[in-house]
């Protein structure tokens, strides 16, 4: 029991709707009470026919209808009551898993694999979902066991004692069987787990893989994962094997048994037949309730596990997010002050009491050798890690106190390679702001809306995945226009120009150059036009910030740190 109310602690992960689930269960055993009146009916029509009481075997017919009325209706509830509920549940936890990840830090997806997340999406939420029955049906059916039981009792005490015996040694046997077939299933989930981190990974090195000899020693790998899994599969079916088929045996028996010794009672000691109807008819509704119980507590067991993935996931605590609070000043100016800030990852500085300054509505670029910390001063701004030392302050403010909405409505970032959904470009803009008109005025600013109008469908035109069919010029101008529907302040750009074309190049840094007038902006770049056109240089090393208010400062440093060196 204990673990059945670890169970019902972890579906609380999701508000239980109490009243409903209540109903469900209190019809289940109502339910399994009207059935246990099946026996009695039919061994009264029996003994009313043999005794010649036609009057009375009508009579107990009709209500053995009725029972069978009464029990088909009652079921009908629970099982529409049942849909209900499963709706509910896996709506309710399909949503908690998305804003679990929206609003995690950096830190899940490092530590909660793509793999299970698929898992979970796939299989584990619709297992958690189809726990409550099983639960239902598990506690429903004890109280069914008992109930059968004492009318058995009630009815002979001989054949009470040797279903009992029976019925000890079938639920041991089920009990063992289960246990060892839950940890085989959990061994597969693992397995299954890292199936699909293979899949997603070859997914996203499609292009290594088809350009480098690692085709051979990848197939090997996931050859090795499915070997594993197929063992697990293979040791988890032998055990469902013993559990469905083998244990069929101890029922089987005891029924041959109870005839054997029934014969022996009407030859001998002038039993009713309807004892036999009564008995037989009990021990078979004591059979399947057994049976159910048995096959209720095995998909606990393994519902149960991909319960425990679920709760999991969604308490997963990355250590940031309950920094969040609740400050909601809508108007912000992009102020951004570093105040001693250190980042210790692997028990080693990426960065190392950092201060910095950074004004409104001015350009301000990050460069810097790969590893000096660039992408890590974004990740702390974006409050995807919590600081190691110091503070971050946005307008005099902690950021770590402003509400997640109202944050993430004021810093947007364009990344190197922007990310867009297979979907038009109008849905993909829609995504962020619903205006189309202000939708044209964005591509207009940033001089993409001439292109889309080229185009066949126009605003219509539908993306491939990661917007495949546009240059990377044309995702970069793309993905700046949708950044600046967001409205948001401060825009973080992450080396946007690398690897475009220099008309595109020219096109981006005049841009760049008049939206300072309405922004905040932080460039992480090595490209010398932009350097040359920031207001602010802030120059990374071993951790290290300094800052230089044009680039002859910062080349001068540079150039008076490399002969230093020599």
């Amino acid at each position: 029991m204990k673990f059945i109310r670890k169970m019902i602690l972890e579906i609380q992960v999701v508000p239980v709707k109490k009243m409903m689930t209540f109903i469900m269960f209190f019809s289940c055993i109502l339910g399994y009470v009207v059935m246990a009146l099946f026996p009695y009916f039919a061994s009264e029509i029996v003994n009313y026919a043999t005794t010649g009481d036609i009057c009375m075997a009508f009579v107990n017919t009709f209500f053995l209808a009725l029972s069978y009325i009464l029990y088909e209706s009652i079921f009908y509830i629970n099982y529409y009551l049942y849909s209900r509920l499963q709706e509910y549940y896996c709506t309710s936890l399909y949503d908690k898993l998305f804003y679990k990840i929206y609003n995690s830090s950096r830190t899940f997806s490092l530590h909660v694999d793509k793999g299970r997340i698929l898992s979970l999406v796939g299989d584990d939420i619709l297992n958690f979902c189809l726990l409550l029955d099983s639960l239902t049906v598990f506690l429903s059916t004890i109280f069914m066991v008992f109930f059968v039981f004492f009318l058995v009792v009630k009815a002979h005490l001989v054949f009470a004692l040797i279903i009992l015996i029976s019925t000890i040694f079938y639920v041991l046997f089920i009990i063992y069987t289960t246990k060892r077939y839950t940890m085989h299933f959990a061994e597969q989930k693992k397995h299954h787990d890292v199936t699909n981190d293979i899949y997603v990974e070859e997914l996203n090195a499609l292009k290594e893989i088809k350009t480098l000899p690692i085709k051979d020693r990848l197939e090997r790998k996931l050859q090795t994962v499915l070997n594993r899994y197929t063992r697990a599969y293979y040791k988890k079916r032998k055990y469902l094997v013993r559990n469905k088929n083998t244990s069929n045996l101890f029922p089987q028996y005891t029924k041959v048994v109870l005839y054997l010794i029934l014969l022996i009672f009407l030859a001998y000691f002038n039993a009713k037949i309807g004892l036999v109807i009564l008995i037989i008819g009990y021990y078979d509704q004591l059979m399947e309730c057994l049976s159910e119980l048995l096959t209720s507590y095995q998909e606990i067991k393994e519902y149960s596990i991909s319960v425990d993935r679920v709760y999991d996931t969604l308490n997963y605590d990355d250590q940031i997010s309950s920094l969040f609070g609740q400050y909601s000043q809508k108007e912000v100016y992009g102020a951004i002050d570093f105040r001693r800030v250190s980042y210790l990852y692997n028990s080693r500085y990426v960065l190392n009491q950092v201060n910095l300054s950074i004004r409104p509505n001015t350009l301000n670029v990050i460069v810097g050798e790969s590893g000096s910390g660039k992408t890590t001063l974004f990740d702390l701004l974006l409050r995807f890690y919590p600081v190691s030392e110091g503070k971050i302050y946005l307008d005099g403010r902690d950021i770590y106190d402003y509400s997640s909405s109202i944050y993430a409505s004021n810093i947007t970032m364009v990344k190197q390679n922007p990310f867009f959904y297979n979907m038009s470009i109008y849905q993909n803009l829609r995504l962020v702001n619903s205006s189309k008109k202000r939708q044209i005025a964005a591509c207009k600013e940033v001089g993409i809306h001439d292109f889309i109008m080229s185009l066949k469908k126009n605003y219509s035109t539908v993306l491939r995945q990661n917007a495949r069919n546009l240059s990377g010029g044309q995702k970069q101008l793309l993905a700046i226009a949708r950044a600046l529907l967001t409205d948001a302040e401060i825009l973080l750009m992450d080396d946007i120009t690398a690897s475009l074309d220099p008309k595109t190049t020219n096109h981006i840094v005049s841009l760049l150059k008049r939206l300072k007038e309405d922004h905040t902006i932080l460039v992480i770049t090595n490209r010398e036009d932009l350097i040359r056109i920031a207001n602010q240089i802030i120059y990374l090393k071993n951790g290290t910030a300094t800052c230089f208010k044009n680039m002859n400062d910062w080349k001068k440093w540079v150039d008076y740190e490399e002969s230093d060196i020599l």
